[in-house]
């Protein structure tokens, strides 16, 4: 049993190593929405739509990881380090990923509650980036990026969702698929993992001008602000919800702000957010080594 339980979490690792090795997978990111696609699709497929009620916590989590960007970029901003700053803003105002719905279906929770996170997450979030981007960046910001974003937000949604309620509706018995296929999603999000990790090596090589050290304050930054999520979350959810909270607060859609980071910053902000994908899926390692070593 103690083997089987490694397995999954070996396998996280596995893809980082596999990403390093091989950064040339970078250059399959466009491969990232559709693998989300067909996850969520699975997610959706057995979901009730009753089951997507909004909780008071899902607000209070929203208004945390405004606060949070806020207070990590001032303070950073006072020591004269703008790209560390830069840096601890894009990875704090991360919203919830589109992924953390499989994550917590691996870990047997409540998926509803995750799938409404994402949503009003992605939404505040996007909302408050419209407000905040003009302040923390010199320049002229193009709204137009970020309606393109929530556009993506809602295909990224949208399609999975209609498709499984046509599915539903046409062959009710499909919604036991998700159970079959829960190890085939999963294989799609290690496949995924191997991508993000080919990306973020194929920027390092590019940029070996700039010290380990500054890399390594990056990743500290980002491995602090991870671990004040998943602990903050927890207890964000009170009785009810506390480790879909964790996940909520915890777990990041680091493509949707390495993309910002890199657009409106600097490919180097952008590392913020790209070492956050590694704490964060190996905290993700851990809870489902115990949840199956348990199971």
């Amino acid at each position: 049993m103690l083997k089987k339980a490694l397995l999954r979490p070996l396998l996280i690792v596995a893809a980082f190593v596999c990403g390093a090795v091989f950064p040339k997978l970078g250059e399959a990111n466009f491969v990232i929405r559709y693998f989300l696609i067909v996850m969520l699709y699975f997610i959706f497929l057995p979901l009730d739509v009753k089951t997507l009620k909004l909780h008071r916590s899902h607000l209070v989590l929203s208004v945390v990881n405004i606060v949070e960007a806020a207070v990590v970029w001032w303070a950073l901003k006072q020591t004269g380090d703008k790209a560390l700053a830069d840096a601890a803003f894009f990875t704090a105002i991360t919203p919830t990923a589109s992924a953390a719905p499989v994550i917590m279906k691996f870990l047997g929770g409540n998926v509803g509650y995750m799938v409404t996170a994402f949503v009003v997450s992605n939404v505040i979030g996007a909302a408050a980036l419209f407000f905040m981007l003009p302040v923390m960046i010199t320049g002229e910001v193009n709204p137009a990026g970020f309606f393109k974003a929530a556009l993506n937000l809602v295909i990224l949604l949208g399609v999975p969702a209609i498709l499984a309620g046509v599915t539903r509706k046409i062959y009710p018995a499909s919604c036991e698929w998700g159970k079959k296929c829960g190890n085939f999603s999963f294989i799609l999000w290690v496949m995924l993992l191997c991508v993000i990790s080919g990306s973020a090596m194929k920027f390092f090589y590019s940029n070996q001008d700039i010290s380990y050290l500054y890399y390594l304050k990056i990743a500290g930054i980002s491995l602090a602000i991870c671990a004040v999520n998943f602990s903050l979350g927890y207890f964000i959810g009170g009785k009810d919800f506390p480790r879909e909270s964790s996940q909520a607060l915890g777990q990041k859609n680091t493509t949707f702000t390495i993309v910002l980071a890199a657009t409106f910053s600097s490919p180097l902000a952008a590392m913020g957010p790209t070492f956050y994908v590694l704490w964060h899926n190996l905290w993700n390692a851990c809870q489902l080594f115990q949840h199956d070593r348990k199971k």
